[in-house]
């Protein structure tokens, strides 16, 4: 059993989710202003979940020079898994000058994830963050981070990167429910 990412850039693009949950929170109200989603249900849990004790803002695990710099560089990360045989990083070159990775979690690593889940209870909040990111990724792979639309009107990516996201995340939920 192992578990398969098709690239680093949607790896990347999926921790970022994770890591800023109130980005995640104003990304999917954006969503449903949009008519991108509708699972309205879903996202009114995620928002719940996501204002209770001001979790956005809490549980927000920035990167130096963000808002310029918000995808992860997983090198040393990966290099440390995958030398315990957690992870596999298989590159794959094709024409041109692209490669292509495929990042994939083995049996192992996922041993690991299941053992760290259930002796660490704190990291559960993680494990309900990832699900919700892999049930919208669909739609949150396609925003433009150098952009994030989603902010708009009230936030720039800068201050965004800088200012706490709870008011703005709870003002936009009362105007969308």
């Amino acid at each position: 059993e192992t578990r398969q990412v098709e690239s680093l850039w949607r790896l990347q693009l999926f921790d970022f989710w994770v890591r800023e949950p109130g980005h995640l929170a104003l990304a999917l109200l954006h969503g449903l202003t949009t008519g991108a989603l509708t699972d309205h249900e879903a996202i009114r849990t995620l928002i719940d979940r996501t204002l209770a004790d001001a979790q956005a803002d809490v549980r927000r695990v920035g990167l130096p020079g963000a808002p310029y710099n918000v995808l992860e560089n997983f090198d040393e990360s990966l290099s440390f898994l995958t030398s315990r045989a957690l992870l596999s990083d298989r590159p794959s070159f094709g024409k041109g000058r692209g490669t292509a990775h495929q990042v994939v979690l083995e049996t192992a690593g996922i041993g690991f994830v299941d053992r760290l889940l259930t002796e660490c209870p704190l990291f559960n909040w993680y494990r309900i963050q990832a699900e919700s990111v892999a049930q919208f990724f669909p739609m949150l792979e396609k925003i433009d981070l150098a952009v994030m639309p989603y902010l708009a009107p009230e936030l720039t990516p800068a201050q965004a990167a800088s200012v706490p996201l709870i008011p703005f995340i709870a003002a936009r939920a009362q105007q969308v429910f």
